[in-house]
C-alpha cells in the first residue's frame, strides 16, 4: 500500500501495459508493402505497362512489307442467255499468288502512333503511382484506427487492474472500517463498468485489425502488437512535381498527340504492292500463266465536310477544359496543403496542453488515492477524480490520432 502511494498513477498504468501480451509487433510499413504485393489492381496496371511495350513493336512490324499467300478457285457458267457476262467474269478465274504490300513516306505517322504509346504508358505508369498512393492513404488511415484502438484497449486494461487492486484495498478499509461498504460497492460498479469497457474496446480493435488485414490481402487471424505509426511529410510541395497535377500534362500531351494524328490522316498516302504466282481464267491450263505484277497507289483526301475542322475545334474545347481543371487543382493543392499544416500546429499546442492537464490530474489521483487510504476524502471524490483522468487520456489518446491523420493527409498530397 506503501508503495502504491509513492507511485504516480500514470506510472503505474505504464507499468500494466505489458498485462495484454500479443505476438511480435508489426509496423504500418509492414502493411503497406504486402497491400502493394497482394494488390490486383496494381498487377493490373503492371501488365497493362507489359502490354504497352508489346504494342510499340506491333506498330513498329506493321511499317515493315506486308506478304500473304492468295488463292481462288472461280467458275462462272455461261451458256445460252444465261450466265455472267463472260467479258467481266473470263468464265472463271484461278489464282495462287504471294503477295507483298508496304505503306511507304509514313515516318510522321509512325512516330505519333509510337508517340501515342508512349504517352499511354506515361498514363499507365501514372496511375500506378496514383493507385499506390490511393492505397497508402487507405491502409494508414485504417492502421491509424487499429492503432488507436489498441492504445485504448492497453491504457483502460491497466486501468482495470489498477482498480481491481484498489477493490481489494477497499475492501481492507471496510473490514478496519475506515470506509464503508457503499464506499466499495461504488468502487466496484466502477470497475464493472471499466471491465466492460476494455471487452468492447478488445472487440473493436480485433475488428479492424481485420479490416485492415483485408485491405492488404492478408489471411492472419492472430492480434498483433502495433508499433507507433512513422508516417513522412518531409517531401517538396511543389505540385508539378506530384502524379496527381501530372495527369494534366498527360492529359495534355494527348490532345497534341490527336492533333498531329489529325494532320497525318489528311496527307497523302503512297502505297507499293506486288505480287508473284499463277493466274488464269481456265484451270487446265494455269500451268502456262506464271507471273507478277507491281504497283503503286495514291490516295489524296479531297473534302470530307469539314469534318477536320470540327475535330480541330473539339481538341481545342478539351484544351481549355484540361486548363481550367488544373488551374483550379492547383489552388486547391495550395489551400489544402497550407490548411493541413495549420491544423497540424494547432493540434500539436493542444496536444502539450491536454499533456500538462494529464499531468496534474495524475497529481490529484495520486494525492486523493493517499487521503483515501487514510480515510480523509469520500470514494465518490476518488471515483471522480479517476474518470477524469480516464477521460483526459481519452483527449490524448484523440488529438495524438488526429495528427496522425493529418500527417497522412499532407503525405498523400506530397506523393511523388
Amino acid at each position: 500500500m506503501d508503495y502504491l502511494s509513492k507511485k504516480s498513477l500514470l506510472t503505474c498504468s505504464l507499468l500494466f501495459l505489458t498485462l495484454i501480451v500479443l505476438p511480435q509487433n508489426r509496423s504500418l510499413e509492414y502493411y503497406i508493402d504486402a497491400g502493394i504485393k497482394n494488390s490486383p489492381l496494381l498487377a493490373d496496371l503492371k501488365n497493362q505497362l507489359a502490354s504497352s511495350t508489346v504494342d510499340s513493336l506491333i506498330v513498329r512490324a506493321e511499317r515493315k512489307p506486308q506478304i500473304e499467300g492468295r488463292s481462288q478457285a472461280l467458275y462462272s457458267p455461261s451458256y445460252h442467255n444465261f450466265g455472267y457476262d463472260e467479258v467481266v467474269t473470263d468464265g472463271g478465274n484461278y489464282q495462287a499468288v504471294a503477295a507483298v504490300t508496304q505503306n511507304i513516306f509514313n515516318r510522321k505517322d509512325l512516330e505519333n502512333r509510337l508517340q501515342a504509346l508512349e504517352i499511354q504508358k506515361q498514363s499507365v505508369g501514372n496511375n500506378v503511382r496514383l493507385s499506390i498512393a490511393d492505397l497508402k492513404k487507405t491502409i494508414t488511415d485504417q492502421y491509424i484506427t487499429s492503432y488507436s484502438d489498441l492504445y485504448d484497449l492497453q491504457f483502460n486494461h491497466s486501468f482495470l487492474e489498477l482498480m481491481n487492486h484498489e477493490n481489494e484495498l477497499v475492501k481492507q478499509f471496510v473490514i478496519s472500517g475506515i470506509a464503508s461498504q457503499s464506499d466499495y460497492l461504488a468502487l466496484q460498479v466502477e470497475t464493472q463498468g471499466q471491465q466492460v469497457l476494455v471487452n468492447q474496446l478488445k472487440t473493436q480493435f480485433y475488428k479492424d485489425l481485420s479490416l485492415m488485414n483485408q485491405l492488404c490481402g492478408l489471411e492472419d487471424t492472430v492480434a498483433y502488437e502495433l508499433q507507433e505509426p512513422q508516417i513522412d511529410i518531409s517531401s517538396s510541395s511543389e505540385a508539378a512535381l506530384s502524379p496527381f497535377f501530372r495527369q494534366f500534362i498527360i492529359d495534355s500531351m494527348k490532345l497534341v498527340n490527336e492533333r498531329i494524328a489529325l494532320d497525318v490522316k489528311y496527307r497523302p498516302r503512297v502505297n507499293w504492292f506486288a505480287d508473284a504466282g499463277a493466274l488464269s481464267s481456265r484451270p487446265d491450263n494455269i500451268y502456262r500463266h506464271f507471273g507478277y505484277s507491281v504497283g503503286a497507289s495514291l490516295s489524296v483526301p479531297i473534302y470530307d465536310g469539314q469534318q477536320k475542322n470540327l475535330e480541330l475545334r473539339k481538341l481545342s474545347i478539351s484544351t481549355n477544359t484540361i486548363s481550367s481543371y488544373r488551374s483550379t487543382y492547383r489552388k486547391k493543392y495550395d489551400q489544402m496543403l497550407f490548411q493541413l499544416n495549420d491544423e497540424l500546429k494547432g493540434t500539436e499546442s493542444i496536444k502539450a496542453q491536454i499533456r500538462k492537464q494529464l499531468e496534474t490530474a495524475d497529481q490529484l489521483v495520486s494525492s486523493l488515492k493517499a487521503q483515501l487510504e487514510a480515510g480523509q476524502v469520500k470514494m465518490t471524490d476518488y471515483v471522480n477524480a479517476i474518470k477524469n483522468y480516464r477521460n483526459i487520456n481519452r483527449n490524448l489518446n484523440l488529438v495524438n490520432i488526429r495528427m496522425f491523420q493529418i500527417r497522412n493527409e499532407i503525405s498523400y498530397l506530397l506523393t511523388r
